[in-house]
């Protein structure tokens, strides 16, 4: 048992006592083993995105920062805070979007996107690069904007439309109606149309596979030579993550 499946049992138990979160039981429910509420589980995104969000919330920051190097093979110094729910109230958006994985610098903002079996747009990259601008807005400075895509398979296979890398994606994006697109925004946000204009062309965009992920994680794991309490810690952290990614045929 790793930390991970205590994450599901505490799941499939909400399942069977619904009554603990003001929810009623159905005798008729679809999943009515504790198997078919494990296996359902494991093949819906929402799940795999709250355990990569406990595993970037405990995981050293450093990793985060190599992580991002491994993306966009680029030195990351500055230190990095990870935004939870709520990011659109926080930033003044409004039915926008709500990233994945956030992590916001004095000078970078980086966003991660997973995918499971869904797919990305152009509409929602603009969205990203929306979120940006509020940033901007609301903490007075400009950033460095990135846009990481985590999903199975190649690149293409991202996307309703296919695009064969990120630069093809970046033709895409310049071919955009930006303007049509921010003047749907509200005010607060339309009247920087230069500025947007500036972070889509800027965009740095990203991509990493579950496998390519899973050997990042396996290259970090600590040395079994180093018996302290932290690299054990460590060790079970990444263990279960790379466990649930093999569970869930994504590595």
């Amino acid at each position: 048992m790793n930390w991970l499946d205590s994450y599901y049992e505490a799941l499939q138990f909400y399942y069977w006592e619904p009554q603990h979160i003001g929810r009623k039981k159905y005798a008729d429910a679809k999943f009515n083993t504790i198997t078919k509420v494990a296996d359902h589980l494991r093949t819906i995104e929402a799940p795999l995105n709250h355990n990569l969000n406990q595993f970037f919330l405990l995981a050293p920051d450093s990793l985060r920062n190599e992580l991002f190097k491994e993306i966009f093979g680029r030195e990351f110094q500055a230190a990095f805070v990870m935004h939870g729910g709520g990011v659109e109230v926080e930033f003044g958006l409004t039915n926008s979007v709500q990233p994945d994985f956030f992590f916001l610098s004095e000078i970078e903002l980086v966003c991660i996107e997973m995918k499971v079996g869904s797919k990305c747009s152009v509409s929602q990259v603009l969205k990203y690069a929306l979120l940006g601008l509020a940033v901007e807005i609301r903490q007075e400075r400009p950033k460095e904007h990135y846009l990481a895509l985590l999903g199975s398979g190649k690149f293409t296979s991202q996307f309703r439309k296919h695009f064969e890398s990120p630069d093809q994606l970046k033709l895409e994006l310049a071919d955009a109606d930006l303007t049509a697109f921010l003047g749907t925004q509200p005010i607060h946000l339309s009247q920087h149309q230069d500025r947007f204009n500036q972070i889509v062309k800027q965009l740095h965009l990203g991509f990493l596979t579950y496998g390519d992920f899973a050997h990042f994680l396996r290259s970090a794991i600590p040395s079994t030579s180093d018996q302290s309490p932290g690299a054990e810690v460590y060790r079970k952290l990444i263990s279960g993550l790379l466990d649930e990614l093999r569970r869930r045929k994504l590595s």
